[in-house]
């Protein structure tokens, strides 16, 4: 019941705040308007002792994201999302709404204030974020329950960009939360390179502890991470991550991008995500968008924008599971072909 009246309350004063910007002659005033239309097909084989699966799925998303302005510095803002499924497979395949086996979902996704002073960025509310490379976690799902509650506190010092997050998750009523907390900062080296560090602490919840067979109930991460420009179209970026728990605890990734022209780009990453090496989530197993724990596989990709706003994105993500004894992450090889088409607004 909490929950729902502080959306509510975000979506009011979001709206109180937009006759007060329709108002004002400052454009830093007007509410902000922005989304995206995606249309995502996959085409997936996995690989159980011998014997294949094979799903093929459509997914269509609509995102719409509004910031209001109610004082000085002072921002809400609010994510809506919509996501229809369709698929020969079981309910639920291959949704971003992480708890429902639903194949029609609509969601306030996000929302809470944003503050700005002093050269300090304060974001507190239920939101998307990612920590280090993305290894340890990256959440950007859209379900009602998917996304934490968080403070998020971000400074620049000069080349160096320090973070602050504390967060809870949100899961749905009857499930014990978990809880974690992360420092993080990267500094620019030079224009074309940077590196990074981050730590973060998670406190599992008694059903997470449960549903997954954890040996702890709280872990520390810690992760270096990097990127730099080789030219004016490769770029290289990578990131090594360790967990304190006593097995399965490690992670990197490489990748590589390519500028063909400025309409194209050509991508390949490969990655190496032991079991235990991310947050676990109890909806969404380790709570990443990026490679699937206890994997090993690459990620290759081309990319072409038709305009700033229209783009097309093809690629293959293949995986090998890397043991048997897996409680969190993959159970079995995978290699899934998919195209993307989103328009940006």
């Amino acid at each position: 019941m909490k929950k729902q009246l502080l959306a509510t309350v975000t979506a009011s004063v979001i709206i109180l705040g937009a006759g007060t910007a329709f108002a004002a002659e400052d454009s830093s005033q007007e509410i902000k308007f922005d989304g995206s239309f995606s249309i995502h097909y996959r085409d997936q084989r996995d690989t159980y002792s011998g014997s294949d699966l094979t799903r093929t799925a459509w997914k269509s998303t609509f995102t719409l994201n509004v910031d209001a302005p109610l004082a000085q510095n002072l921002d809400a803002y609010t994510s809506f999302s919509y996501q229809n499924i369709n698929t020969n497979a079981s309910g639920g395949f291959s949704a971003d709404y992480l708890n429902s086996t639903d194949n029609n979902n609509a969601a306030i996704s996000a929302f809470g204030l944003k503050y700005k002073n002093a050269g300090y960025s304060y974001v507190v509310g239920s939101q998307s974020m990612s920590l280090g490379g993305g290894l340890a976690y990256a959440n950007y799902y859209i379900g009602r329950h998917d996304l934490p509650y968080a403070l998020n506190v971000s400074k620049k010092v000069g080349a160096t960009d320090l973070n602050l997050i504390v967060a809870k998750t949100n899961y749905q009523n009857g499930i014990d939360n978990d809880k974690f907390y992360a420092v993080q900062g990267s500094y620019a080296i030079s224009p074309a390179s940077n590196i990074g560090a981050m730590f973060a602490h998670a406190a599992y919840g008694k059903d997470t502890v449960s549903s997954y067979a954890l040996k702890d109930s709280s872990t520390n991460f810690y992760s270096a991470y990097g990127s730099h420009k080789l030219s004016e179209t490769v770029n290289i970026s990578g990131e090594y991550l360790k967990a304190s728990t006593q097995t399965d605890n490690q992670a990197f990734q490489a990748n590589l991008s390519y500028k063909v022209d400025e309409k194209n780009t050509l991508a390949a990453g490969y990655y190496y995500v032991e079991d235990q090496a991310s947050i676990v989530d109890y909806n969404g197993y380790g709570m990443t968008t990026a490679p699937n724990n206890n994997t090993k596989g690459y990620l290759v990709s081309w990319k072409h924008n038709f305009n700033k706003n229209l783009s097309l994105k093809i690629g293959d993500y293949n995986y090998k599971k890397i043991n048997d004894s897996s409680y969190i992450g993959a159970g079995s090889d995978r290699n899934r072909l998919f195209a993307t088409a989103a328009v940006n607004f």
